[in-house]
């Protein structure tokens, strides 16, 4: 099989985006306008499940206060400082979001229980 210029290009294009969409600690280049951003964060607020205690809402409420008060802060630009927030989001999923609880195993027919 022969790939042409174009098929190729997809090719690598498709192998970016599930590359960059296979890391959630990625920070992507994105301008969000602030109704988009009510509608956003609206839409995280009714779609949360029972996992999501009210202490645990609380801590997210925090920090989105703080990076909001952070960014509103004049001579502060958060873009700048793209690479720390990523280390820190990175450094977050390798300390929490990995010590998820594994779901219960059922013991197979035979197995002492």
């Amino acid at each position: 099989m022969r790939l042409n210029q174009t098929t190729l290009k997809e090719m690598i294009r498709e192998a970016l985006n599930e590359a960059e969409e296979a890391d959630p600690t990625k920070l992507k280049s994105q301008v969000v306008s602030t109704s988009q951003r009510k509608k956003d964060v609206l839409a995280r607020v009714a779609d949360t499940d029972q996992e999501f205690t009210g202490q645990e809402k609380g801590i997210v409420n925090q920090l989105e206060a703080y990076f909001s008060k952070l960014a509103a802060l004049p001579g502060i630009d958060l873009v700048q400082h793209r690479a720390i927030l990523q280390r820190v989001m990175k450094m977050l999923e390798k300390t929490i979001a990995t010590k998820q609880k594994a779901p219960p195993t059922t013991p197979q027919q035979g197995e002492p229980q």
